[in-house]
């Protein structure tokens, strides 16, 4: 009976190489997938400046202030609209920067070329290969990685930004319903 812990060192590397490729190319599916996120949220950010616009048509209402506490709703609201102003703009930039090209590794022939694969024996190029996909892989996780937090840093920006257009638009009514 055929001992089945032990393993052939070849079926073992094989086993790791191809784990080794399906990870790479899951990794370009995965920048892709961020990316489509990406351009959800800009596409977000596009309706919210509709939204933003309509904050700013109240600017244009606004009236010579009658008393004290008008004077300082007024002013709260327009330091609101150029806050909502600046945020939205800090966001719509934070995403953008998110699309700019991002150099994944990528395994051409020409880094193969140079290892000289042909001259080495079956078992010592699969183990170069999976040594070079190993670093291509770790190199290209690290990137995905810190673009995955950049797009979680970026969402947590755009809650208290839509929450300041909400406290304008609630200065905005006020205005219009109390003076």
């Amino acid at each position: 009976m055929p001992n089945t812990t032990t393993q052939n060192p070849a079926t073992g590397s094989q086993l790791e190489l191809t784990s080794l490729t399906t990870e790479y190319e899951n990794q370009f599916d995965r920048s892709n997938k961020l990316d489509n996120k990406v351009y959800i949220t800009i596409t977000f950010c596009g309706f919210f400046f509709v939204f933003i616009i309509g904050l700013f048509n109240g600017l244009s209402q606004l009236e010579k202030p009658q008393d004290g506490l008008q004077l300082f709703v007024s002013v709260l609201y327009i330091l609101t609209c150029i806050g909502v102003m600046g945020a939205y703009a800090f966001v719509l930039v934070f995403f953008m920067r998110l699309l700019q090209p991002e150099q994944i590794t990528r395994m051409d022939p020409d880094i193969m070329r140079k290892e000289h694969f042909e001259e080495m024996e079956e078992e010592a190029a699969r183990l170069r290969l999976i040594a070079l996909y190993r670093e291509t892989v770790n190199g290209n996780l690290v990137k995905l990685h810190r673009r995955c937090d950049e797009f979680v840093k970026g969402l947590k920006f755009i809650v208290p930004t839509v929450l300041l257009a909400f406290a304008c638009y609630a200065l905005q009514i006020i205005l219009q319903i109390a003076w």
